[in-house]
Protein backbone atom coordinates (compact mmCIF):
# COMPACT_ATOMS: atom_id res chain seq x y z
CA UNK A 1 0.00 0.00 0.00
CA UNK A 2 2.85 2.39 0.80
CA UNK A 3 4.34 1.73 -2.66
CA UNK A 4 1.08 2.83 -4.28
CA UNK A 5 0.97 5.94 -2.09
CA UNK A 6 4.59 6.77 -2.94
CA UNK A 7 3.92 6.27 -6.65
CA UNK A 8 0.78 8.44 -6.53
CA UNK A 9 2.63 11.22 -4.68
CA UNK A 10 5.43 11.06 -7.27
CA UNK A 11 2.86 11.35 -10.06
CA UNK A 12 1.10 14.23 -8.29
CA UNK A 13 4.43 16.09 -8.07
CA UNK A 14 4.98 15.54 -11.79
CA UNK A 15 1.50 16.74 -12.68
CA UNK A 16 1.50 20.10 -11.00
CA UNK A 17 -0.61 22.66 -12.91
CA UNK A 18 2.34 24.10 -14.93
CA UNK A 19 3.58 20.60 -15.82
CA UNK A 20 0.09 19.46 -16.77
CA UNK A 21 -0.46 22.57 -18.93
CA UNK A 22 2.89 22.02 -20.68
CA UNK A 23 2.20 18.31 -21.22
CA UNK A 24 -1.34 18.95 -22.50
CA UNK A 25 -0.11 21.76 -24.79
CA UNK A 26 2.57 19.51 -26.29
CA UNK A 27 0.06 16.68 -26.78
CA UNK A 28 -2.49 19.00 -28.43
CA UNK A 29 0.20 20.59 -30.62
CA UNK A 30 1.49 17.18 -31.65
CA UNK A 31 -2.03 15.98 -32.33
CA UNK A 32 -2.71 18.99 -34.57
CA UNK A 33 0.61 18.52 -36.39
CA UNK A 34 0.06 14.82 -37.07
CA UNK A 35 -3.61 15.31 -38.02
CA UNK A 36 -2.53 17.82 -40.67
CA UNK A 37 0.14 15.47 -42.02
CA UNK A 38 -2.31 12.58 -42.00
CA UNK A 39 -4.88 14.64 -43.90
CA UNK A 40 -2.34 15.56 -46.58
CA UNK A 41 -1.09 11.97 -46.88
CA UNK A 42 -4.62 10.54 -46.99
CA UNK A 43 -5.61 13.02 -49.72
CA UNK A 44 -2.55 12.04 -51.78
CA UNK A 45 -3.78 8.43 -51.81
CA UNK A 46 -6.63 9.60 -54.06
CA UNK A 47 -4.45 11.58 -56.47
CA UNK A 48 -4.74 10.31 -60.04
CA UNK A 49 -1.77 8.45 -61.44
CA UNK A 50 -0.20 8.86 -64.86
CA UNK A 51 2.95 7.68 -66.52
CA UNK A 52 5.94 10.00 -66.56
CA UNK A 53 9.38 9.92 -68.16
CA UNK A 54 12.63 10.69 -66.31
CA UNK A 55 14.51 13.62 -67.84
CA UNK A 56 17.29 13.81 -65.25
CA UNK A 57 18.19 11.46 -62.41
CA UNK A 58 21.62 12.15 -61.00
CA UNK A 59 23.61 13.17 -58.00
CA UNK A 60 25.10 16.67 -58.28
CA UNK A 61 27.70 18.24 -56.08
CA UNK A 62 25.86 20.50 -53.68
CA UNK A 63 26.86 23.56 -51.67
CA UNK A 64 26.62 21.92 -48.25
CA UNK A 65 29.69 20.41 -46.63
CA UNK A 66 30.04 17.44 -44.34
CA UNK A 67 31.70 17.66 -40.93
CA UNK A 68 35.08 16.84 -42.49
CA UNK A 69 34.73 19.67 -45.05
CA UNK A 70 34.00 17.60 -48.16
CA UNK A 71 31.16 18.71 -50.43
CA UNK A 72 27.95 16.71 -50.24
CA UNK A 73 25.94 15.58 -53.25
CA UNK A 74 22.28 16.41 -53.76
CA UNK A 75 19.75 14.19 -55.55
CA UNK A 76 18.43 15.81 -58.74
CA UNK A 77 15.30 14.34 -60.27
CA UNK A 78 13.36 15.88 -63.13
CA UNK A 79 10.53 14.18 -64.99
CA UNK A 80 7.80 15.04 -67.45
CA UNK A 81 4.23 13.77 -67.53
CA UNK A 82 1.04 14.46 -69.44
CA UNK A 83 -2.41 15.17 -68.04
CA UNK A 84 -5.07 15.52 -70.71
CA UNK A 85 -3.51 17.60 -73.48
CA UNK A 86 -1.00 19.36 -71.20
CA UNK A 87 2.58 18.28 -70.54
CA UNK A 88 4.22 19.20 -67.25
CA UNK A 89 7.70 18.94 -65.76
CA UNK A 90 8.41 18.51 -62.08
CA UNK A 91 11.28 17.79 -59.74
CA UNK A 92 9.33 16.80 -56.62
CA UNK A 93 10.06 13.29 -55.45
CA UNK A 94 7.61 13.27 -52.53
CA UNK A 95 5.67 15.72 -50.38
CA UNK A 96 7.86 18.53 -49.02
CA UNK A 97 7.14 17.63 -45.39
CA UNK A 98 8.62 14.14 -45.56
CA UNK A 99 11.69 14.38 -43.32
CA UNK A 100 13.89 11.87 -45.15
CA UNK A 101 12.89 12.93 -48.68
CA UNK A 102 16.50 13.54 -49.81
CA UNK A 103 17.52 10.06 -48.66
CA UNK A 104 14.52 8.45 -50.38
CA UNK A 105 15.18 10.41 -53.57
CA UNK A 106 18.85 9.34 -53.51
CA UNK A 107 17.83 5.68 -53.25
CA UNK A 108 15.33 6.13 -56.10
CA UNK A 109 17.82 7.95 -58.36
CA UNK A 110 20.46 5.25 -57.99
CA UNK A 111 17.96 2.67 -59.31
CA UNK A 112 16.34 4.62 -62.15
CA UNK A 113 17.94 5.35 -65.53
CA UNK A 114 17.31 8.43 -67.65
CA UNK A 115 14.26 8.09 -69.96
CA UNK A 116 12.75 5.43 -67.69
CA UNK A 117 9.00 5.44 -67.15
CA UNK A 118 7.89 6.29 -63.62
CA UNK A 119 4.48 6.54 -61.99
CA UNK A 120 3.52 10.17 -61.34
CA UNK A 121 0.78 11.16 -58.91
CA UNK A 122 -0.70 14.61 -59.53
CA UNK A 123 -3.10 16.88 -57.67
CA UNK A 124 -6.51 16.59 -59.37
CA UNK A 125 -7.23 20.35 -59.17
CA UNK A 126 -3.65 21.45 -59.88
CA UNK A 127 -1.92 18.95 -62.21
CA UNK A 128 1.31 20.97 -62.04
CA UNK A 129 1.70 19.69 -58.46
CA UNK A 130 2.99 16.15 -58.73
CA UNK A 131 5.17 13.60 -56.95
CA UNK A 132 6.73 10.29 -57.84
CA UNK A 133 6.26 8.90 -54.32
CA UNK A 134 3.07 9.81 -52.42
CA UNK A 135 3.50 10.76 -48.78
CA UNK A 136 3.06 7.76 -46.46
CA UNK A 137 0.20 8.08 -43.98
CA UNK A 138 1.18 5.37 -41.49
CA UNK A 139 3.68 7.44 -39.49
CA UNK A 140 1.23 10.32 -39.12
CA UNK A 141 -1.47 7.92 -37.92
CA UNK A 142 0.86 6.47 -35.28
CA UNK A 143 1.90 9.98 -34.21
CA UNK A 144 -1.77 11.00 -33.83
CA UNK A 145 -2.50 7.94 -31.70
CA UNK A 146 0.51 8.52 -29.44
CA UNK A 147 -0.39 12.21 -28.92
CA UNK A 148 -4.04 11.36 -28.26
CA UNK A 149 -2.99 8.69 -25.75
CA UNK A 150 -0.66 11.14 -23.96
CA UNK A 151 -3.42 13.75 -23.81
CA UNK A 152 -5.94 11.28 -22.38
CA UNK A 153 -3.32 9.98 -19.93
CA UNK A 154 -2.45 13.50 -18.75
CA UNK A 155 -6.11 14.45 -18.38
CA UNK A 156 -6.93 11.21 -16.57
CA UNK A 157 -4.03 11.58 -14.15
CA UNK A 158 -4.80 15.23 -13.57
CA UNK A 159 -8.48 14.55 -12.85
CA UNK A 160 -7.71 11.60 -10.56
CA UNK A 161 -5.29 13.71 -8.50
CA UNK A 162 -7.54 16.73 -8.11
Amino acid sequence: MSTITTTMSSISILLTPPTFVAMATLAIGGLAFFMRRFGAAWAMRRWPRTCGRVITAEMRRGKKKSSDGSLLYDPVLRYSYTVGQLTFESSSFTHRTVSNAAHLATQFITRIPKNAEVPVYYHPRNPAEAVVQPMPWHGAAVGMCVCAFLLVLALGLHLSLT
